[in-house]
């Protein structure tokens, strides 16, 4: 049996013969009455957290969604500088979801924008068990270096099909287990970007494909075959 195209992070619905996780939030369950998916993740974005008050509420629900049986990751769920969002209201957000991930034992997808140093120190801070995966890295081969020997990995998309990407010889030189695939919102088909993928790492594309469920499997604890 061929190994499927995994998709790690993806906000529209999965195209067919692809293994997803598509980005959900909580409103998504309850007042789109959507209810309905394959595997999914879903947390509180930095870009929409409103208030206090509203976090609270969206953090109740999140603990509920947790526990949904195609639930496979808390996120997409992080830090970001460029956001009006407050930072101390973001950082909060970010933290409890922390600990959402760490008493359910699901992995985090993490958004980051010009905060790698806070993440870092809030994942020696908070001494997570679980991994956390980065979310269309974009960023150095030295800051690849610290996210990896922290425990996290790392997932790439758009960014490796531009020639002068920095992601570029980051993920040339990365193990297979250090890293995913990703369309994240953008207008490209996952099946570009691992013939793009496979292009860098000079590797077959069904090597690459058999690599990423392998490193699925190792993460999620679900085989895609």
């Amino acid at each position: 049996m061929k190994s499927p195209f995994i998709n790690i992070h993806i906000h529209k619905p999965c195209g067919e013969h692809v293994l997803c996780i598509r980005n959900l939030f909580p409103d998504d369950f309850y007042e789109k009455k959507e209810k309905h998916f394959g595997y999914f993740s879903v947390g509180i974005h930095p870009w929409y957290i409103k208030d206090a008050e509203t976090l609270g509420k969206q953090l109740n629900v999140l603990e509920e969604l947790v526990n949904h049986k195609g639930c496979l990751a808390i996120g997409e769920a992080g830090l970001d500088k460029v956001t009006e969002t407050g930072w101390d209201l973001q950082e909060k957000a970010f933290i409890e979801q922390i600990r959402i991930s760490e008493r359910s034992g699901k992995p985090m997808i993490i958004h980051c924008v010009k905060a790698w140093d806070e993440i870092l120190k809030l994942r020696k801070q908070e001494k997570p068990t679980v991994p956390w995966i980065i979310h269309g890295f974009n960023s150095s081969e030295q800051m690849a270096r610290q996210l990896l020997d922290a425990g996290c990995r790392l997932s790439f998309g758009k960014m490796i099909m531009k020639p002068d990407s920095k992601t570029v010889n980051v993920l040339m030189n990365l193990k297979f287990d250090d890293f995913f695939l990703e369309t994240d919102d953008d207008e490209i088909m996952i099946e570009q970007v691992y013939e793009k993928a496979s292009e860098i790492r000079n590797e077959s594309i069904e090597d690459l494909k058999l690599q990423q469920c392998n490193n699925f499997e190792l993460i999620f604890g679900i085989s895609p075959h």
